[in-house]
């Protein structure tokens, strides 16, 4: 036995052990025949207590004894692809479409990237293979497809010299409504592509640098210049260099940051403080004259300063030594005259005035529904809560004008006394509105509603989302499976479902009912679910009240009452106003809880949770698995590499199929691993900041709540009022305290203990 083991590596004697020390039957792989990644397979699938025969062969390299892994736990026919003659990229888009129900064997012929292409296609329910045969690569083949997904046409302005970058700037263009023939020719490379778009999209004049013979990064240049409103004529040319005309668009920039905006006060006289010592300072032209002209700092401005009152210059005077002092602009005639004939008595005169730049205004957009809509209830003047005019949507009709653009305005020069123009910069313009559900007008500022449905803005995406509505829904009734969002006027019945690919809304009550929406749910009422309610929203969930119910949001759960349901909010429950109250069942918000009472007199069983994320707990445990698997495999492969290179010459290594394919393995292990501890990272940072958790009841706390947050529990032991529960650290031991929101959070009585 000696013998046999000295014939392993330390990596496969490593992985014969961890099986072993599991309890397998590792005589199906002791073969030294298998390197240390094959064995690892073979282990992996016998942990997972699948069939090994299809992977007990040598001939099949470790990637491909993988898929074959992986295949066997989807409980897919493996038979299919398990084939040394088989490379693993093919195996994988085999398995991948057999776990769908796609089958792609007949599609062999093709390269992998583009049998993984013409997959994804069958997936998304699209046919890509005119351009498969017409000889588009698979990252034109990516662009093509997801063109089609969205139902963007780029059929017109496709040819196989453009690159998939190129197609893919078609395909943004087209979806933001811009006119894409503008930069949609051959002479264009992708990045020059892009600037035209972005200068579409900012609503700027891009016949200044659509010249294909402009450098993209000189684009990029003209393009910001553009949309800060200024005169780029002066370096919007070939002959300046990228890094040129950036400094000239940053001097540029410098040069009219004075500008005032539209309505700005202009600039007033200097401070007399500052005034005083500046004539101070300023000698007189000559000494014979008794006055003496002064310029501000900055230009903008020019005072008669009279030393000998008694002695007073002449107008002519004055205005020759203005005119020698270089003054050429905003002479007050009427303040000279006024200030040499007598009629002031003051010795300092402002006798010139420069004018400000006045910047243009900036584009905006006027619409014409609400756009402050935030689907939350009202309060009365009472305290009492109102969700009966909930405010959800503003409802429009096809062809009803939803918004206007009006444009950015031309600013107004400015100049300094001496007559040097101050530049004004033109208002900036808004980037055009993306979304669906519109079209734009010729003039490319008027937006029309395509359909009837419900319009809402989010940040610069419009949205007209279709919208069916109904009187009621009841067993009788069925169903409803719609795309866009239901409204249902009167009431729900029980043991019927509504699926809805945007959000519900329902006036009347709810009964045992299940709702399901991508978006948020309303319920004006509530539900009384009778313990077969189930409310499930990606977005918010809104209700009066929910008995007997099982909610998950995606967002927060908004609500006057609940009574004996199930509640899970991934940011915060509130059932904070007047009678807001959690009594009975389990309320968990993984961000926080806000509830006026918590729990009842008669000390029904209430559970209330926070600091507690299941799914995102999930994703960090399945994520860190990930993450240690990849990172193994990769310290394997690496020894490996170590073991080839001691094994072979250079000129050796590459007649060895085996250490090009641990090469590519460790670059795109490596890849994985990077991109794994990236997600490590943000998900810790996640669970990090619901690690600071609180639960607040304004109201009373009752005997017979128990409250977690995180691992850490509590239990009241009488009637507490007005409170907050947060975790923190004493000593070893995490614990949940309670403190009295009426008292300083540093004052020890604050705390109860």
């Amino acid at each position: 036995m000696a013998e046999k083991t000295t014939l392993y590596t330390p990596d496969q004697r490593s992985e014969i052990q961890e099986g072993k020390k599991k309890g397998l039957n590792t005589t199906v792989y002791e073969d030294p025949a298998f390197l240390s990644v094959q064995m690892r397979e073979i282990r992996l699938a016998l942990e997972n207590g699948l069939d090994i025969s299809a992977l007990r062969n040598p001939a099949l390299d470790w990637l491909q004894m993988e898929e074959i892994r992986l295949g066997l736990q989807s409980k897919i026919d493996v038979k299919t692809y398990a084939d040394p003659k088989i490379p693993y990229q093919y195996m994988r888009q085999i398995r991948k479409g057999l776990e769908a129900g796609i089958d792609v064997t007949g599609f062999l012929k093709y390269p992998a990237p583009v049998v993984r292409q013409i997959r994804k296609a069958r997936r998304d329910g699209v046919d890509i293979m005119k351009y498969v045969e017409e000889g588009y690569e698979s990252d034109q083949l990516e662009q093509i497809r997801i063109s089609l997904t969205r139902n963007v046409d780029v059929d017109k302005f496709l040819a196989q010299n453009y690159s998939a970058p190129s197609i893919e700037e078609f395909r943004i263009g087209l979806e933001k409504g811009l006119d894409i023939s503008l930069y949609a020719k051959p002479e264009y490379e992708w990045r020059q592509m892009r600037e035209i778009r972005l200068g579409l999209e900012k609503r700027i004049d891009i016949s200044i640098y659509s010249n294909y013979l402009f450098l993209a990064p000189q684009m990029r240049e003209i393009r910001l210049g553009l949309e800060d409103g200024l005169d780029v004529s002066s370096y919007a040319r070939q002959r300046f260099s990228a890094m040129d005309m950036k400094e000239k668009r940053l001097a540029l920039k410098e040069e009219v940051s004075r500008a005032k905006a539209p309505g700005d006060i202009p600039t007033t006289a200097m401070d007399f403080g500052d005034l005083e010592k500046l004539i101070e300072e300023v000698p007189f032209a000559e000494q014979e004259k008794p006055f003496k002209i002064v310029i501000s700092p900055d230009g903008m401005e020019a005072y008669l300063s009279i030393s000998d009152m008694g002695n007073k210059p002449t107008e002519e005077e004055v205005l020759k030594e203005i005119w020698n002092c270089k003054i050429r602009k905003g002479i007050l005639r009427a303040e000279v005259k006024n200030a040499t004939n007598g009629t002031y008595e003051e010795d300092t005169i402002l006798v010139a005035v420069g004018k400000n730049a006045i910047n243009g205004k900036d584009g905006w957009y006027e619409y014409f529904f609400n756009t402050e809509i935030n689907k939350k209830p009202k309060l009365n003047e009472d305290g009492s809560v109102n969700y009966k005019d909930i405010d959800w949507y503003d409802a429009v009709k096809k062809g009803d004008k939803i918004a206007y653009y009006h444009k950015a305005e031309d600013g107004v020069d400015g100049y300094d006394v001496e007559g040097n123009v101050l530049k004004s910069v033109r208002g900036k313009e808004q980037t055009v509105l993306s979304g669906s559900g519109f079209v734009l007008d010729r003039d490319k500022c008027t937006y029309f509603a395509k359909t009837d449905g419900m319009v809402r803005l989010n940040g610069d995406k419009l949205e007209v989302n279709e919208m069916l509505e109904v009187d009621e829904i009841n067993a009788s009734i069925g169903n409803i499976v719609f795309d866009g969002s239901v409204h249902v006027r009167g009431d729900v019945g029980e043991n019927v479902l509504i699926k809805a690919g945007k959000d519900i809304l329902i006036d009347g009550f709810v009964e045992g009912a299940e709702l399901e929406a991508e978006g948020d749910i309303i319920l004006r009422r509530g539900m009384n679910g009778d313990e077969k309610g189930k409310i499930r929203a990606k977005g918010n969930v809104t209700a009066k009240f929910l008995e007997s119910a099982d909610v998950y949001s995606g967002g927060y759960i908004n609500i006057d009452y609940s009574m004996n349901s199930n509640l899970y909010a991934e940011k915060t429950v509130e059932a904070k106003l007047r009678t807001g109250a959690i009594a009975g069942g389990v309320c968990t918000g993984v961000k926080g809880v806000n509830a006026q009472n918590i729990g009842t007199r008669a000390s029904v069983r209430t559970v209330v949770k926070a600091g507690i994320s299941e799914a995102l707990f999930k994703i960090n445990s399945d994520t860190y698995k990930e993450y240690s698997a990849v990172k193994e495999e990769l310290r394997i492969l690496v020894n490996m590499r170590k073991e080839l290179e001691t094994k072979f010459s250079p000129a050796q290594l590459t007649t060895q199929p085996v250490y090009e394919k641990v090469q590519n393995s460790i670059f795109s292990k490596s890849k994985a691993a990077e991109k794994l501890g990236a997600q490590l990272e943000e998900i810790k940072s996640q669970l990090m900041e619901i690690e600071r958790a609180t639960i607040y009841a304004k109201g009373t706390v009752y005997d017979g709540v128990r409250i977690q947050i995180g691992n850490a529990s509590w239990f009241p032991t009488k009637e507490l009022t007005d409170i907050t529960l947060r975790k923190m650290r004493k000593g070893s031991e995490e614990k949940v305290f309670a403190f009295h929101n009426n008292k300083d959070p540093k004052d020890p009585n604050a705390i109860i203990e």
